[in-house]
């Protein structure tokens, strides 16, 4: 598509360690996505991103409209060694496309010994796919949270969640399997709840986390993620929302961006102290007594490990429709498959 090597390679991992990990939803799934957005002149492959401004312990990226996954590792690795000399930096991208899986990124830090913190988001009249809590219309974008903890004995915490109660990703994925969404995850254009995932393609919207019920804690969580994302845009000349197609005028009206944050232990004390606190603690949580029909407790991270070795083992499963939609792309691009 006219990528470098490295960000070629770059996106290519993180989209198979997704399928891997069991998020579908995230993988080789997002191609299709990737070329519409080459077609309609949104997304720069051979774009690379720019430090705009940068301090001791922060860091402006602009990822001028190329692959979010390469400008957003890129930051990473600039907050995780940046943080090994200041005890914590963060770093802000503007101008990215799609990230992918946030829990790629706090587990690059975790895996360091980093504690980190990872948020993207969207928000602004027409925006997204998610309502904000009781409203009919879009507004925000899934907008995502992602927490990693290293620990000592065991695998590290990562929590890795959209704020809507359904990942968009999954509902694309609904609809390449021709399934039914979950109730309560997708309204209609009228804001009606539907079971049909090509609803949310016709205008429809995503639920926030919680439903009808807790939603303003979903809706919270996801306006909060855009409004720090949107550290990233101050002072932005350009300030279109990446992959935005709507009218010009309310582009000024939009809070978007990515927003990375490398915390180093050993800034606040004794980092195998630490390290071995929280790793009692999650051994501790992983052995409280199952409700009844689960099976065991689980730490955030462990399903995607479990998927990651699974898979490993047995393969990655691809809907029908998304390897004849890979297909195609293959035969576009000289790619054999």
């Amino acid at each position: 598509m006219g990528a470098d090597t490295e960000v070629a390679e770059e996106v290519a991992r993180h989209l198979v360690s997704a399928n891997l990990s069991g998020h579908d939803s995230h993988g080789m799934l997002r191609w299709p996505q990737y070329v519409a957005e080459l077609d309609r002149g949104e997304l720069n492959p051979s774009a690379r991103a720019l430090v705009l401004q940068e301090t001791g312990v922060t860091a402006l990226f602009d990822a001028q409209r190329g692959f979010g996954h390469h400008s957003t590792m890129t930051a990473t690795s600039w907050a995780l060694s940046h943080s090994r000399e200041h005890g914590i930096a963060a770093a802000a991208v503007r101008h990215s496309m799609h990230i992918g899986r946030l829990g790629e990124y706090t587990e690059r830090l975790a895996a360091d010994g980093m504690v980190g913190i990872v948020t993207v988001g969207l928000a602004g009249q027409e925006s997204g796919m998610v309502a904000p809590f009781g409203g009919a219309a879009r507004f925000l974008g899934t907008n995502p949270w992602s927490i990693g903890v290293p620990a000592e004995g065991r695998p590290p915490l990562i929590f890795d969640a959209a704020t809507s109660t359904v990942a968009e990703g999954k509902v694309r994925l609904a609809l390449a399997s021709e399934a039914a969404v979950p109730p309560g995850t997708v309204r209609d254009p009228e804001g009606r709840p539907t079971l049909d995932p090509a609803q949310l393609y016709a205008g429809g919207s995503l639920t926030a986390v919680g439903g009808d019920i807790a939603g303003h804690k979903g809706y919270g969580l996801s306006l909060a993620s855009a409004l720090v994302g949107g550290l990233a845009m101050i002072a932005d000349s350009d300030p279109t929302p990446a992959g935005c197609m709507r009218r010009p005028e309310t582009w000024g009206r939009r809070l978007a961006g990515v927003f990375v944050i490398a915390i180093d232990p050993a800034a606040f004390g004794d980092t195998a102290d630490y390290r071995g606190r929280v790793g009692e603690v999650l051994d501790d949580v992983a052995n409280v007594p199952p409700a009844p029909g689960v099976e065991r407790v689980l730490v955030p991270g462990d399903p995607e490990r479990q998927s990651r070795e699974r898979r490993m083992r047995e393969g990655i499963p691809v809907p029908a429709a998304t390897w004849n939609e890979l297909t195609a792309i293959a035969e576009r691009f000289g790619v054999h498959l």
